[in-house]
């Protein structure tokens, strides 16, 4: 999958653009438990068939994405598009998950 496409997008206020397209992806980091609240779904690992847990997506805490681009909401917050790749638990294959998170849930990397 590539980058969302933002051709359709027209700025309201030109002089002060809502949408900011990166020109190359900034590394970043992601706060999973920010970006996507799973857990109170979550079940305990000890109860998943191991199917479940091999081939399941495997989010961690923090997570290695490369940021694509920023919009801001109606109320002044900032939404970033981000791209991060999961693996499954037995790490054989994974995908590329394209986010539009929180700005609190990602941070530069170092």
């Amino acid at each position: 999958m590539t980058a969302p496409d933002f051709t359709g997008w027209r700025e309201p206020w030109p002089l002060t653009p809502t949408l900011h397209q990166l020109p190359e992806p900034k590394s970043v980091v992601v706060e999973m438990n920010r970006a996507l609240p799973l857990a109170k779904n979550a079940q305990r690992p000890d109860r998943l068939p191991l199917r479940v847990l091999a081939g399941g997506l495997r989010l961690e805490g923090t997570m290695p994405g490369d940021l694509y681009a920023w919009a801001r909401l109606s109320d002044g917050q900032w939404l970033c598009c981000v791209k991060i790749h999961a693996t499954t638990g037995d790490g054989k294959t994974g995908l590329d998950l394209w986010l539009w998170v929180t700005a609190d849930a990602v941070s530069a990397t170092q």
